[in-house]
């Protein structure tokens, strides 16, 4: 190398070494602790968006899934997902000029003895899409592509909520018993 690209190069190296020593991840990266996988989702058909996004992006960061409940060490539940589209604003002759998406996730997090342990837990996700009523086709197809980018959105929530979750806190399921004399 010549010396004005080391020069260039040290700057770059230097905000990775202070980067990675602060502890510094990135906001996707999902980390369980030892002993929380298999994790089992339930509670939504395997075809359905937000399953298939809570899927890849578990797995996408190493984290181990199970088909079979019974396997699991934990089971994420989805309670509820809803969906609605909303007028926003409205335009020249009470047109709808604006519509807002609303995509709703219930979730909980039990055990593997059926224990509550995180939840139930609802989280939003809203988003304003402009309509135009003389295209209706990439409307639609801009709908599709924003409720999908919203599940997406509600995948990583949950998966920082798994993350951030406190499992050595979590309730026992049958009181300690002291000793008898």
């Amino acid at each position: 190398m010549t010396m004005p690209t080391k020069k260039a190069f040290l700057p770059l190296l230097l905000i990775i070494m202070l980067s990675s020593g602060c502890g510094f991840q990135l906001r996707g990266k999902v980390e369980l602790p030892e002993g929380v996988e298999p994790l089992f989702i339930g509670g939504l058909k395997s075809s359905d968006q937000l399953a298939i996004e809570l899927r890849n992006l578990l797995t996408a960061y190493g984290v181990a899934l199970t088909e079979d409940g019974k396997e699991a060490n934990y089971r994420l539940n989805i309670l509820e997902q809803k969906d609605q589209r909303r007028n926003a604003t409205l335009g020249q002759k009470a047109k709808v000029a604006e519509y807002l998406l609303i995509e709703q996730v219930s979730f909980e997090l039990l055990n593997n003895k059926g224990k509550r342990v995180l939840g139930p837990n609802r989280l939003i996700e809203r988003k304003i899409m402009p309509n135009d009523p003389n295209k209706v086709v990439s409307t639609k197809d801009e709908e599709d592509l924003l409720r999908r980018e919203m599940l997406q959105n509600l995948a990583g929530k949950i998966a920082r909520q798994l993350r951030n979750f406190d499992y050595s806190s979590q309730p026992q399921t049958e009181p300690e018993s002291e000793p008898q004399q």
